[in-house]
C-alpha cells in the first residue's frame, strides 16, 4: 500500500513538473516572439543584452534585394534551458521572418493545450502529419500575414516540440 502511494505521488510530481514546463515554454515564446511585430534586428538586439549565449548564427550574403539568415540561442529557465531561433528571408517572391522555440523535453500535446489557452488560438487552420508520421505540425491563423505552427512528436509519443511564430509578405508584383 504504501509502494502504491509513493508510485502515485511521484507521478503527481512528474506531472506537475511537466505541466509547469510546458507553461514555462509558452510564456517564454510569448515574450520573444508575440509580444512585438517581428523583426530579427530587435530580437538579436534583445538576446544580446540578455547575455544569450549564441548557438548558430548563419547567413548568405546579402545580395540585390535578395538574403537568408538565421541565429539561434540558449535561453536559460527555472525547469531547463530552450533554443530562440529567429529567421528572416528576402527574395523575388517576397520574405519571411520567423521566431521560434525549440525544446527536446516536453510533450507536445501539453504545449498545445497551454498555447492554445494562452494565446486564445481557437481551432486549427489545418493539422497534418510528416510522411512518416512521427511528426505532427499544426498551424493557427495568428494575423492577416501571420501564423502560429507548432511541430511536435505526439503521433509516435516522442516528446520535443519547434513552435514558430511566422510572418510572409508576397512581392509586390
Amino acid at each position: 500500500m504504501v509502494r502504491s502511494a509513493t508510485f502515485v505521488c511521484f507521478m503527481f510530481v512528474g506531472t506537475a513538473y511537466a505541466n509547469e514546463r510546458s507553461a514555462e515554454l509558452v510564456k517564454s515564446f510569448q515574450a520573444f516572439c508575440a509580444s512585438a511585430p517581428l523583426d530579427f534586428a530587435a530580437l538579436d538586439a534583445k538576446a544580446t543584452a540578455m547575455k544569450l549565449a549564441v548557438r548558430k548564427d548563419v547567413g548568405t550574403p546579402q545580395q540585390t534585394g535578395k538574403f537568408a539568415r538565421s541565429k539561434s540561442w540558449q535561453v536559460p529557465l527555472d525547469s531547463r534551458q530552450h533554443e530562440l531561433i529567429a529567421s528572416e528571408t528576402r527574395g523575388p517572391d517576397g520574405e519571411t521572418a520567423s521566431c521560434g522555440i525549440g525544446a527536446e523535453d516536453v510533450d507536445g500535446e501539453e504545449v498545445r493545450r497551454d498555447l492554445v489557452e494562452a494565446m486564445k488560438l481557437g481551432a486549427p487552420l489545418r493539422q497534418t502529419a510528416t510522411a512518416d508520421g512521427a511528426q505532427r505540425v499544426t498551424t493557427w491563423k495568428y494575423a492577416d500575414d501571420t501564423t502560429v505552427l507548432l511541430a511536435d512528436g505526439t503521433p509516435m509519443k516522442i516528446p520535443g516540440i519547434f513552435l514558430t511564430l511566422q510572418r510572409r509578405r508576397n512581392a509586390s508584383r
